[in-house]
């Protein structure tokens, strides 16, 4: 009985390059438009979300409502779930606002925390 394994034709490497430049180019406005908010307090949340190491202090994926509130006290806001009736596949979010950060839940456990910076002069 003949084995052999054959190898499917592969894109030639030109054509691969000018699909991805061209994916690139068009999501490129999409990508810059993400990179900050202007907020009514002058603030942006940072993009750097995961860049927060177990034992930092600003990790705290996994932690409960209540160890975050130990860790760091009452936070100024807490923002309504959203959405407000969460499902399996759409779980309800909600955000804990202090002065220099904002933390995210899902349901009751803590995802992440990001800090608060101002909004770069133009």
């Amino acid at each position: 009985m003949d084995q052999r394994i054959t190898a499917r034709p592969m894109l030639p490497r030109w054509l691969m390059a000018t699909a991805l430049a061209a994916a690139a180019v068009a999501t490129a406005p999409f990508a810059m438009a993400q990179g900050h908010v202007d907020t009514p307090d002058v603030q942006v949340m940072s993009p750097y979300i995961n860049t927060a190491k177990p034992g930092s202090k600003d990790y705290v994926h996994g932690m409960s409502m209540a160890q975050v509130t130990k860790r760091f006290g009452k936070p100024q806001k807490k923002l309504a779930p959203v959405p407000a009736k969460g499902d399996k596949l759409h779980p309800p979010i909600t955000r804990w606002v202090y002065p220099e950060f904002t933390v995210y839940f899902e349901r009751h456990t803590a995802l992440h925390l990001v800090r608060h910076h101002p909004v770069p002069k133009k």
